[in-house]
């Protein structure tokens, strides 16, 4: 079997595992619950034209819209109410759902998710997925409307204001980290796009593209940058990270020195970051240094040496496919398109496990398990093969994840 057809069954045996959580996953979320499966089925839609995936995506809206009602949620991004009501705006964008129809629950959560975020990075506390930063793409989702726009601007004024002045730059603390958490009298700066300053570099590219806070931004971003490709190890061996996990205000690593391979953390992370924000801001040096991060990925890095134990878009195999091949699209660079062939087949090669859905478990140390969702579960991979499948497919979801 070639490997589209093995990854046109794998898509299916995944949709009919979904088929099921769909309706009954107990969690709802965008990335850490069974709203994010909506996005998987209405881009199954769209390669197979089926109308029970069109329907499914509709059992999944109207699930999550009676859980945002009914359920005490959190703000953040990855399993709360911003990333819930952004997959909401995304689907109208695609034309599933009628934008007038939600008027008035954005109204009322407009007002929640700006206290929340607002809230959050008073404190520091500004991790992409579960903290303050995420409700940034909420807001973006938001535009034009005014309200959207003045918490954009005050966002960007709060970034300001919490950033530490470093020796070549700024940064922003960490206040998610186990190790940050249980060092607090050291400062950690957090280097992973899922929690971390890249995340940050990224939200407010986004942000100056949508013509908001340009006279304060490239002030922010600009150093942003500076001090993060000081963090560069001074030395890297063959096969191993160039960027460190965690750094303290001294320069000094915390935890482990190199990182492993994904979306979450290392120098993937990092080379999405720059090239989303080298293209908003028009950058050339940013697209350089983050086109040199993919090659040396490319040609380095394999599924042993980056510690690649499953298959999610978290820190698995179908989140490096994706990065990958979106990334060898847009730098028209045939060698990560070929890299990302590399790791389609190792999605396709690590659904071996006879108790887990379609074949996929994931790890969470000490153990292997089962997870439906988008962020840790099938529903990622089915995204990720889909647009191995069909690469004319934009990964416009994917956005919900800081890439593209």
């Amino acid at each position: 079997m070639d490997d589209k057809k093995l990854a046109a069954a794998i898509l299916e045996d995944i949709s009919t595992e979904l088929t099921q959580f769909a309706a009954e996953g107990e969690y709802p979320g965008l990335l850490g619950g069974y709203s994010g499966t909506a996005l998987f089925f209405a881009n199954y839609y769209q390669l197979t034209g089926k109308e029970s995936h069109l329907d499914l995506t509709y059992t999944v809206i109207q699930r999550s819209l009676d859980a945002i009602s009914t359920m005490s949620l959190s703000g953040g991004h990855c399993s709360g109410l911003s990333g819930i009501a952004w997959h909401f705006l995304h689907l109208a964008e695609m034309g599933y759902i009628d934008p007038v129809d939600l008027d008035e629950t954005f109204g009322d959560l407009d007002t929640t998710l700006a206290k929340f975020m607002q809230d959050e990075i008073q404190i520091d506390k500004m991790d992409f997925l579960h903290q303050g930063l995420g409700v940034a793409l909420y807001f973006l989702a938001r535009l034009p409307s005014p309200a959207a726009r003045q918490q954009l601007e005050q966002l960007v004024a709060a970034l300001a204001q919490h950033a530490h002045k470093m020796p070549a730059g700024i940064a922003w603390r960490d206040q998610f980290s186990t190790m940050s958490l249980e060092n607090e009298d050291r400062n950690m700066f957090n280097l992973g796009l899922a929690h971390g300053n890249p995340a940050i570099i990224s939200v407010l590219s986004r942000i100056y593209e949508k013509g908001i806070a340009q006279d304060i931004i490239p002030g922010l971003i600009g150093p942003a940058v500076d001090w993060l490709l000081t963090t560069r190890k001074a030395t890297s061996a063959p096969g191993t990270s160039l960027f460190p996990v965690l750094i303290d205000d001294n320069g000094e690593t915390a935890g482990d020195v190199n990182s492993r391979l994904g979306w979450c953390y290392g120098d993937l992370g990092i080379a999405q970051a720059l090239l989303d924000a080298g293209e908003r801001m028009q950058k050339s040096d940013w697209l350089h240094y983050s086109a040199e991060m993919f090659t040396q990925i490319a040609t380095t890095r394999d599924i042993k040496n980056g510690a690649v134990h499953d298959a999610c878009l978290c820190h698995g195999s179908a989140g490096i496919a994706l990065m990958m091949q979106q990334a060898g699209i847009r730098l028209q660079d045939n060698r990560l398109l070929q890299n990302a062939a590399y790791w389609y087949q190792t999605v396709a090669s690590q659904n071996t496990w006879t108790d887990g859905p379609a074949g996929y478990k994931f790890y969470h140390y000490p153990n292997y398990v089962s997870s439906h969702n988008v962020l840790e579960g099938i529903s990622g991979i089915g995204l990720s093969l889909i647009h191995f499948l069909e690469p004319d497919i934009k990964p416009t979801w994917a956005s919900a994840m800081l890439i593209g």
